[in-house]
Parts: C-alpha cells; sequence; structure tokens
C-alpha cells in the first residue's frame, strides 16, 4: 500500500487535470493508479486538501483543489508577497484589471472563490481584502498601495496573457 502522501498527491493531479465530479469517480481513478481508499478515508483526503465542487459552464459539478493545493506546497503565510504568489500561475483567469483602488479579476464559471482565497492567504499588505462572485473576483487594495507593487503582486499570480491588462 502506497503512503498518504503519495496518494494525496495523486488526488491533487487527477482532480486538477480531469474533470470529477464524485468520489465514486475519484476512488475509480485512484484504483487504476494503484491507491484502494474506503470512502471515509477518500472523504478525509479530500478534506485536508481543502478540495471542493464547483459548477462547471454545463450545470454539472467538479472538484477543484483549494489553496491551490497547499498540501504539498507548504503553508504560504508569511512568506514575501511576490514571490509567495509566483507558483500559483491560476490558469482559469480570463482577463485582469486595475481600476481606482480595484483589481478586477475575470475568470471561467466556478473559479473566483478559489481564485479570492489565494489571494487573502498571501497575507499581503497590499491587498485590503476581497470578493468573489461565481466568474469575477474584487481586490480592495490597501490604502496607500504601491501601484508597481500590485502589478507585480498580481503578475505573479495571473496567467501571461492578462500582464498587458495590468497597467
Amino acid at each position: 500500500m502506497k503512503n498518504r502522501n503519495t496518494r494525496l498527491a495523486e488526488i491533487i493531479d487527477i482532480i486538477s487535470h480531469q474533470v470529477i465530479g464524485s468520489q465514486e469517480e475519484l476512488s475509480k481513478q485512484l484504483a487504476i493508479r494503484g491507491h484502494i481508499v474506503t470512502q471515509a478515508t477518500l472523504s478525509r483526503d479530500l478534506k485536508s486538501i481543502k478540495a471542493t465542487k464547483i459548477s462547471t459552464d454545463k450545470g454539472m459539478y467538479r472538484y477543484i483543489v483549494g489553496d491551490s493545493g497547499s498540501f504539498h506546497r507548504g503553508n504560504r503565510r508569511g512568506r514575501q508577497y511576490a514571490t509567495g504568489a509566483s507558483h500559483l500561475q491560476h490558469s482559469s483567469v480570463i482577463s485582469a484589471s486595475i481600476t481606482g483602488n480595484l483589481v478586477v479579476v475575470k475568470t471561467r464559471n466556478g473559479y473566483a472563490q478559489g481564485l479570492a482565497y489565494d489571494i487573502d492567504t498571501l497575507d499581503s499588505p497590499l491587498i485590503a481584502g476581497t470578493i468573489s462572485g461565481a466568474d469575477t473576483v474584487f481586490a480592495a487594495l490597501a490604502e496607500g498601495a504601491d501601484r508597481a507593487d500590485v502589478i507585480e503582486l498580481f503578475r505573479a499570480l495571473l496567467p501571461p496573457h492578462t500582464h498587458n491588462s495590468l497597467k
């Protein structure tokens, strides 16, 4: 039997690369990879990696990994804010812009909450807080936040195709 850390890494990989809508589907995928687990164990594993179910564009549900899979990356709290974001690169982001004291980020449907959570867990002194809907994140900038630093933070967090709109 393979160890728990290996199994959790496999779960993160499966959820990140496939549309998995139930624990039964996930259990089958794990079995293919050599991990036979009970429903209770799988439930605990999903909780430990902060996996959540979201609605897809097609009205179905799928698991996503919360906190960008922080299980194997370690805790990001306390890291320097710009470098702490550099490993995230949210591929679900469609566009981003800065207006006044807000950064507005558009995502694919169902991904905004996870992105807002990741922004909040950066504990950046530049961000006062976030509000998310299904496909939009509003990040309120802290009073006096330097625009160049905000751009650097979000360029580290967001995929390259959004960088030109962050000015």
